[in-house]
């Protein structure tokens, strides 16, 4: 899996711990670059950097603002899936806008097997400093809460983004999933006790089992 390789290169080149600046020059001016809004696309770059040094091939989508960040994979678009999250603190980067991805699940059940690399990084004054790096599936970085069976922000009582839990804490009240059916299930619990479009949730959890099945020959 390149993942795995990626992954695996970025500790043993000591990515823990590394530091990084990151600033902007205009008609003779510099600036230092702390936003976290940015911070994550140019991680992302500074990635396609990394993996061209080292040989570790990847590929995008012709639609550069679609799903996923990277294609690992040499031709197949639909294995080997990397997206790239970065946050400082406490997770609370988007994993997925709700309605859209359980939807795409319906048609692309396969995304449920890409690739998370996501980066902690701690803001300095001069730059970042990366403070740990995980390789997890959607699954492993999602949770419940005390609201409803996964982790979403909500706004006026509609489910928006699907938010993470705190995966890397073993006090957590609500622990990430243990499997890929249990993540799937919690959506179908969410679909099912909200006011989104009937046409989701009509058959939904039948619609995305089956099609997984098709699409990888295994069960959810």
């Amino acid at each position: 899996m390149s993942a795995q390789v990626l992954f695996d290169k970025l500790i043993s080149e000591n990515i823990i711990g590394a530091t990084g600046e990151s600033s902007f020059m205009l008609n003779g001016l510099s600036t230092v670059v702390l936003d976290s809004s940015i911070i994550g696309n140019l991680i992302q770059e500074w990635l396609k950097k990394f993996m061209t040094i080292h040989s570790i091939s990847f590929r995008f989508k012709s639609n550069t603002q679609e799903f996923p960040d990277f294609l690992m994979h040499a031709d197949n678009d639909n294995i080997e899936l990397l997206e790239v999250k970065c946050f400082k603190g406490s997770p609370n980067f988007d994993v997925a806008n709700f309605q859209a991805y359980a939807r795409s699940l319906t048609i692309n059940p396969y995304r449920l097997d890409a690739d998370y690399l996501i980066f902690k990084y701690r803001v300095l004054d001069s730059g970042i400093v990366i403070e740990n790096i995980w390789l997890k599936k959607v699954w492993e970085i999602c949770g419940g809460s005390e609201r409803s069976a996964l982790k979403i922000q909500w706004k006026q009582g509609m489910p928006v983004n699907i938010r993470p839990a705190t995966w890397f804490s073993g006090r957590t009240a609500y622990p990430p999933f243990s499997t890929r059916k249990e993540f799937v299930t919690a959506i179908k619990k969410v679909l099912d006790t909200s006011s989104v479009s009937a046409a989701i949730q009509r058959g939904w959890f039948d619609t995305v089992s089956t099609t997984y099945r098709s699409q990888t020959e295994n069960d959810l």
